[in-house]
């Protein structure tokens, strides 16, 4: 369980890098916000250091996210640092997705691998920038728009293989997979409420959100080596 938790780690954290560099680099952003931003480095950091127990080249990741985070300021700042660094953190993590989508048993592993990039790294990236008390308010509403859209794609994916399986295969894992479709669905609809009722988003709302996304991935795993 631990380890099929993991696996989910690095498409999360790579998607996450990914949103958080665009910000620091294209991002129409403060000083203050800058500053909150470079504060939620460690986060990463910590977690690519935990993928590291499964592969010790993700501490190579590891070493480019805390050596960054020792060259900037966590007050407010203008300078962005050596974003050099960012941009080798970020392709380090896409060169480790990349072979954990190469070892994917089937052509749906690598498609779910991939898609899991933008979904649960949209999710992570949006909790992580609502922390950092962000004024971009287009990714409030952008982010959960690419969860719904990559989570369909998920659904897609899956349901295209489970046609393919015997009634053998899938009977051992059909309770599974109807319960990480519920969860997977119902986490959209928590990651989304704020648009709904148009709110400002929640820490604890999108902290939940996040939360099923990786018990639907984990869930759906099995599914997907089949």
């Amino acid at each position: 369980m631990v380890e099929s938790l993991l696996v989910q780690f690095a498409p999360m954290l790579l998607g996450a890098q990914l949103i958080l560099t665009l910000i620091l680099v294209k991002g129409d952003i403060c000083p203050g916000q800058r500053g909150r931003i470079h504060k939620m480095l460690p986060a990463i950091g910590v977690l690519w250091l935990a993928v590291a127990s499964l592969r010790i080249e993700a501490f190579l990741i590891v070493f480019a996210i805390f050596y960054f985070y020792s060259q900037v300021q966590t007050k407010k700042t203008r300078d962005s640092g050596p974003i050099w660094v960012m941009y080798l953190a970020c392709g380090l993590a896409l060169s480790y997705v990349a072979i954990q989508a190469s070892e994917q048993v089937n052509p749906v592993g690598i498609i779910t691998t991939v898609v899991l990039v933008a979904l649960l790294g949209a999710s992570f990236g949006h909790l992580l920038l609502t922390i950092a008390r962000t004024r971009l308010q287009a990714f409030h509403r952008v982010l959960p728009v690419v969860g719904v859209l990559s989570g369909m794609l998920v659904v897609l994916a899956t349901v295209i293989n489970v046609y393919s399986l015997s009634e053998a295969q899938l009977e051992p894992v059909i309770s599974t997979l109807l319960f990480s479709f519920a969860l997977l669905i119902s986490s959209i609809v928590v990651w989304c409420w704020h648009l709904l009722f148009v709110k400002t988003p929640e820490k604890l709302q999108l902290t939940v959100s996040l939360l099923m996304l990786l018990a639907a991935a984990v869930g759906l795993t099995p599914v997907w080596a089949l």
